[in-house]
């Protein structure tokens, strides 16, 4: 019975370092192109600059819909570092200079308001939701973008993680 208990715990071991690995190799394999990635997800942009600005977007989207300010300075960073516009870098450097979410949230509203024209001018197949939390910003409304329909709101992350609506869809 002892064997047989053993025999069973090391093939769960196994199965589990196995699967682990195979998504560890997923996860690299889907992060090797960020342009492959937009057009995988259906969209595709006149200018792959766009492309790849928008996928570093997403990512400090999704960080602060996690309330993770460490990642949300990472994708910052990354998207600061693809664009050539003065006005968003001065506020993708300040998302990257702090610790604060609620500040970064606040400086992400600026930078939705100037990535929506950007994506809305390049966009050539697929679709774009503008999102709206009418509760954000002591209830002023603040503006997203997202991949998906679905909400996954930025401002409040887990607290209010499904407050808002699609406002218009980018095609």
């Amino acid at each position: 019975m002892k064997t047989l208990f053993k025999t069973t715990v090391l093939m769960l071991a196994i199965a589990s370092l196995v699967s682990c690995k195979n998504e560890t190799k997923n996860d690299n394999k889907n992060s090797d192109s960020v342009t492959e990635n937009a057009k995988t997800d259906g969209l595709t942009f006149n200018d792959d600059k766009v492309g790849k600005q928008f996928q570093h977007y997403i990512h400090l989207k999704t960080a602060l819909v996690n309330s993770d300010f460490n990642e949300a300075q990472s994708g910052a960073k990354m998207l600061m570092e693809n664009t050539g516009d003065a006005d968003l870098k001065g506020m993708l450097s300040k998302i990257s200079e702090t610790t604060d979410i609620e500040v970064q949230r606040t400086i992400f509203s600026d930078v939705t308001e100037k990535m929506t024209d950007v994506v809305a001018a390049s966009l050539s197949s697929g679709e774009v939701y503008k999102q709206f939390c009418p509760m954000a910003f002591n209830n002023k409304g603040g503006y997203w973008l997202s991949k998906e329909e679905e909400i996954r709101n930025p401002y409040f992350g887990n607290k209010m993680l499904k407050c808002g609506k699609v406002t218009e869809t980018l095609k």
